[in-house]
């Protein structure tokens, strides 16, 4: 398996997909670079794909330590993804987490962006999370360290609303949210829940933005109204509502999603539209 190294020798799990412009992606908070398998054919027909996975999800390594966590260290994780498979730049983005990532990555390194793709995220425009997100993720940590993941994933499905609104769509998902949450070291899950609770407000500085950026969004996710203000932030962005989709809207409306980005990326590449 390819891994790259960071500076605070963490090993974060990578993989290489087609050929073309690189588009560099991250999936959501506890997810896994298999979430993006309803896309990967079609994009990767069109761009070389780096999918990666940041440090406590999946293959890459969950330290112990929990100031080893926060968005600061993911930024680097992304730093060490591109440094790793040669990039020094690249259309970024990601779910949720990783459009986070993406975007303070963004902010942080703007010369190695061609362009931004946030997906369903309110990591994204970094606004101060609800009293009700806050507590639910907070009550998330105590069972993941406590019960275990199989426990987590029942919670999740009956208290996370991102999560719920997915089964509504696809009640057959349930299986899926199970496999996603066991793909988990807890330890990993946990910390990184900390980061998220402890993210930084970075609002202010979206107007900073000066790479073309796309939002793709769902319908029925509670994180419409975070990336509508990313909208608003950012001049000259564009915001695409998928229906009916969730914080899922990746998995809940595959073709749509994959047009929506792949015309995004032609237009950025003064390509041909794509089709």
């Amino acid at each position: 398996m390819p891994f790259a190294r960071t500076n605070d020798r963490v090993k974060i799990y990578l993989e290489t997909h087609g050929a073309g412009t690189p588009l560099v992606l991250a999936y959501g908070i506890g997810g896994n670079a298999g979430m993006w398998d309803v896309n990967l054919p079609v994009l990767a027909a069109r761009h070389r794909v780096v999918l990666w996975e940041p440090r406590g999800h999946g293959r890459s390594d969950s330290p112990d330590d929990p100031a080893k966590y926060s968005f600061a260290h993911w930024i680097e994780d992304l730093r060490a993804v591109m440094d790793h498979v040669g990039l020094r730049k690249a259309h970024i983005g990601g779910l949720s987490l990783g459009a986070g990532i993406a975007t303070r990555f963004t902010l942080r390194h703007p010369g190695r962006v061609r362009s931004l793709l946030v997906t369903n995220s309110s990591s994204a425009a970094g606004l101060p999370l609800s009293v009700d997100a806050f507590l639910m993720r907070a009550k998330s940590i105590e069972i993941t360290l406590k019960q275990g993941m199989d426990a987590m994933a029942e919670f999740a499905m009956t208290a996370n609303p991102n999560v719920a609104e997915r089964l509504k769509i696809d009640p057959g998902a349930k299986e899926e949210f199970y496999a996603y949450y066991r793909k988990l070291q807890p330890i990993g899950y946990a910390n990184s829940l900390r980061a998220l609770l402890g993210m930084d407000h970075i609002t202010d500085q979206l107007s900073k933005i000066r790479a073309p950026v796309l939002l793709i969004g769902g319908d029925r996710d509670p994180s419409l109204g975070p990336m509508r203000v990313m909208q608003r932030r950012i001049k000259g962005s564009k915001l695409v509502v998928l229906s009916p989709a969730s914080h899922f809207a990746n998995r809940d409306r595959p073709a749509a999603w994959n047009r929506a980005a792949l015309e995004f990326l032609a237009r950025v590449d003064g390509g041909t539209r794509a089709r």
